[in-house]
């Protein structure tokens, strides 16, 4: 099993940053291993809520032809939904099981943010578990370095 975690500072209200990180599809612009996320159940986000996230190793940044970021599709579903202080999202594929665990708490006079994330090797990839932990914090870190200006972004635009 690979672990991550952080703990940011977005200086934004509480609410504001559990509504814009909550809403999974915004992952497209601060992750820059995700390529696109769609919203797939209808209605307003809550636990049930399913998000098709579609990423891989590769930055989309990088100058490389769209076939070899065709990256792939995770389904990722909100198990726990507690506004403003807690998001849980998890998932599983054939060779993945991967959750989120999203924690705010009101800091000063914006919020902290703890990511956690975890990611399982299943079948014959989990010979490859070993690697995986030491890339992990890596593509953590890539994943969550931006969310604080993305969300700040996202407040000016509000």
């Amino acid at each position: 099993m690979a672990k991550y975690e952080t703990t940011l500072y977005v200086a934004r209200s509480l609410e504001a940053t559990f509504a814009f990180i909550s809403d999974f599809r915004n992952a497209v612009k601060w992750d820059p291993r995700t390529y696109a996320v769609e919203k797939i159940t209808p209605g307003p986000i809550g636990p049930g809520t399913t998000f098709l996230l579609t990423g891989g190793m590769l930055p989309k940044s990088l100058p490389l032809p769209r076939a070899l970021l065709r990256g792939m599709p995770l389904a990722y579903e909100v198990v726990s939904y507690e506004p403003p202080h807690r998001l849980v999202l998890k998932g599983q594929t054939a060779f993945l099981s991967y959750e989120d665990r999203i924690e705010f708490a009101a800091s000063g006079t914006g919020t902290s943010v703890t990511y956690s994330a975890r990611l399982d090797l299943r079948g014959v990839l989990a010979i490859g578990e070993p690697a995986l932990r030491l890339l992990f914090k890596k593509i953590g870190d890539d994943a969550t370095q931006d969310i604080p200006a993305v969300v700040m972004r996202a407040g000016e635009h509000a």
